[in-house]
């Protein structure tokens, strides 16, 4: 049970980076509006949908039956091999081939911040200086993607047990007689 466990997290962990890659690359070639978009939020839904269906899967392959650890594990292994994969796919995208893009993007975020800082209050030096901040250096370099992924590990660590909570079934301890 241990192997097919690990093995059905692996597959659909690549089967979610790569939906995440490909999504990544339609908003990429939608241009810098498309990636600040609403429309950019829809990539946490595709994740999610390919861990749900892992767990299914392992819980068909154990007959039926899955305990939360065994859910947890399969969902949190999808949702960690597909986020790696994706920020993977960024890095290279946004150090390697599209800086100018990077740059765009970055400038793109900064306005967005400013006008969401502006709606909430916020004072114009304190403005000033989130926007001066976010713009110094490179917001993608290997050490910000990995610290970046963490935190989302994180994040779908709690979705995982979520996810887990909701599709798991106990075997029961003694069968029922057949009559």
């Amino acid at each position: 049970m241990e192997n097919k466990q690990k093995n059905v997290g692996l597959t659909y962990g690549v089967i979610s980076g790569l939906a995440s890659v490909i999504f990544s690359l339609l908003l990429y070639l939608g241009g810098i509006k498309w990636f600040v978009s609403p429309v950019a939020y829809l990539g946490f839904v595709v994740p999610i949908i390919i861990a749900v269906l892992a767990g299914i899967k392992q819980k068909k392959l154990n007959e039926g039956y899955l305990d939360f650890s065994a859910a947890l594990k399969v969902t949190f292994t999808t949702f960690v091999i597909g986020t790696f994969i994706s920020i993977l796919f960024s890095y290279v995208l946004f150090n390697f081939i599209d800086v100018p893009f990077r740059e765009a993007l970055t400038q793109e975020t900064a306005n967005k911040t400013q006008e969401m800082m502006h709606k909430f209050g916020a004072s114009q030096e304190q403005i000033d200086k989130a926007i001066e901040e976010m713009m110094k250096g490179n917001n993608y370099t290997f050490g910000k993607q990995m610290l970046g992924a963490a935190f989302t590990c994180i994040f779908w660590f709690i979705v995982s047990a979520i996810i887990a909570a909701i599709i798991k079934k106990k075997k029961p301890e003694f069968p029922t007689a057949a009559q």
